[in-house]
């Protein structure tokens, strides 16, 4: 399982939104697509809309960095446990990295 965080400032939040809903429309692939969050929340640096996927067998991460825009977007996998470690080693990051607020991870 990995989950995908795409970030977003809060005066593009109609694009993110946007690209939110061709996400939904266009990969059936994604497990579940939650809504954005106009907030920080948890570990995250800017606001964003998260993504659940089993794997990239079907190219969605490729498939993100080619429709992404100038969003940056965190995948990581879900490992149960080390949310340190899947949030920052094991994590790749699709444009500019932001990094996480690593002290509000388990490790």
């Amino acid at each position: 399982m990995f989950h995908g965080h795409v970030y977003f400032g809060l005066r593009n939040a109609q694009l993110a939104e946007d690209f939110r809903q061709k996400l939904i429309q266009e990969r059936k692939d994604a497990i579940e697509v939650f809504p954005l969050v106009q907030r920080l929340v948890g570990p995250h640096k800017m606001p964003m809309f998260e993504i659940h996927f089993k794997n990239n067998d079907n190219n969605l991460i490729e498939w993100l960095e080619a429709e992404r825009g100038d969003m940056s977007v965190l995948i990581h996998p879900v490992t149960g446990g080390e949310e340190l470690l899947d949030h920052t080693e094991r994590a790749i990051w699709l444009g500019r990295e932001l990094g996480v607020f690593e002290e509000t991870l388990s490790s």
